[in-house]
């Protein structure tokens, strides 16, 4: 009888020894075990993204995901902004867009689609230069030489993006950056061009801004949240998971005050 008991007690232990290297084992390959790459793609939209600032939206998310985290690892990746559906199509290269609106077109592409709530509230307007005697009513003036950008959405050219079209039927310029369109019209080769609320204030001076007149209306009022594919390897809902705690402990908010913006809890006006 004590042979049995002592057999049984040995044997809980053995038992008990197991699941505890197990347990650890578990923690040490989860601990080790290398991060899903995760690529978020971003074309030229100042101050989400541009090659020509320093520090923008996008990159700043993304580092703040990386330190918050070891799961994933969130790596930036440049892309065109006629190309952004390909990116994240099935055989594209990237997971997720970080600020963009599934109205975009976003609709009419075969994707099967996580949205977020919105990070932040967008609103684009018409800008032209401040002029004896020109008031808001310019804005509704035909036949102004109009500075778009290549790959972005018009209503009033019917969404058009084939910039030959543009070019020739509505008589667009169509450039690469708004730094170029915003020089354009302040050297007076551009009458028209369009601006986000968030571009007038990350990124233009209050100089350059005193020279501006700026539409009272905003031409286009849009959601900007992320868009994840669903089909890809990262888990959209622990994406929304980690943003959704950015905004909670205050780190969305300090980086969105570096920029001069304001979240879209606080946005709505």
């Amino acid at each position: 009888m004590k042979d049995t008991q002592e057999f049984d007690g040995v044997n809980e232990a053995l038992k008990y020894l197991i699941t505890i290297i197990t347990i650890l084992s578990g923690l040490f390959f989860h601990a080790t075990a290398e991060p899903i790459q995760v690529r978020v793609a971003a074309y030229e939209y100042p101050p989400y993204y541009s090659e020509n600032m320093q520090s923008h939206l996008v990159g700043e998310i993304i580092d703040a995901l990386n330190q918050m985290q070891r799961e994933y690892h969130f790596t930036l990746e440049p892309i065109a902004p006629n190309a952004r559906y390909d990116a994240l199509s099935a055989e594209g290269c990237c997971d997720l867009m970080l600020f963009e609106d599934i109205a975009w077109g976003w609709r009419n592409q075969e994707i099967d689609l996580h949205v977020t709530e919105p990070l932040l509230i967008g609103r684009e307007r018409f800008v032209t230069l401040k002029h004896l005697n020109r008031d808001q009513r310019f804005f509704e003036t035909k036949g102004l030489r109009f500075g778009g950008i290549v790959g972005y959405h018009y209503p009033f050219a019917e969404n058009e993006k084939d910039h030959r079209i543009l070019e020739e039927k509505y008589g667009i310029y169509l450039g690469h950056s708004h730094e170029v369109n915003l020089q354009m019209l302040l050297n007076g080769r551009l009458d028209l061009i369009m601006l986000s609320d968030q571009y007038l204030a990350a990124r233009v001076s209050k100089t350059v801004r005193e020279q501006l007149l700026v539409s009272d209306k905003p031409y286009g009022v849009f959601n900007m949240a992320t868009i994840i594919n669903k089909n890809k390897k990262v888990d959209a809902l622990r994406v929304e998971r980690f943003i959704t705690n950015l905004q909670k402990n205050g780190t969305l908010k300090t980086i969105f005050k570096r920029f001069h913006l304001k979240t879209a809890s606080n946005n709505n006006s």
